[in-house]
């Protein structure tokens, strides 16, 4: 694990605010619209697909399932364009399974534990495809700097 700075991005995608119960259970039906849809996005970046989590407020959560795009793209119906800053993060290679990911996550807050630093509840995961047969994430968790 390593700090980076990541440069700010544009993403665009569906946006998903529910409490844990509701995103579990909305999660699975929006990564399958989104995959449908990949193709209504124009000027992607490239085809990996993101999960990023925005924020937790009150216990609801603000999840955005999403794709890198060129600055200002056309929004497709019920997308949203959303511009992340460039921030410093706690990065780890996730390379395993899925279902592995929040394990990973887990040991990254761990280390920021640990290490003393001061991790929000923004994270970003990127590594999907179409083809869902991805072993290799890049996992992101956003460093309070103030």
């Amino acid at each position: 694990m390593n700090i980076v700075k990541k440069a700010e991005m544009t993403v665009v995608g569906i946006k998903i605010k529910r409490d844990w119960k509701g995103l579990i259970r909305e999660m699975p039906v929006k990564w399958d619209e989104f995959n449908n849809r990949l193709a209504e996005v124009k000027q992607r970046k490239s085809d990996t697909m993101m999960d990023i989590s925005l924020e937790e407020n009150d216990a609801i959560y603000t999840q955005c399932i999403c794709v890198e795009v060129e600055n200002q793209v056309e929004v497709p119906e019920g997308m949203e364009m959303i511009v992340i800053p460039s921030a410093s993060y706690l990065y780890h290679k996730h390379e395993g399974s899925l279902v592995s990911i929040a394990q990973s996550f887990g040991e990254m807050y761990q280390y920021g534990k640990e290490h003393e630093l001061a991790l929000e509840t923004m994270k970003i995961d990127i590594g999907y495809t179409m083809q869902g047969d991805e072993t290799i994430h890049d996992l992101y968790i956003k460093i309070n700097e103030q």
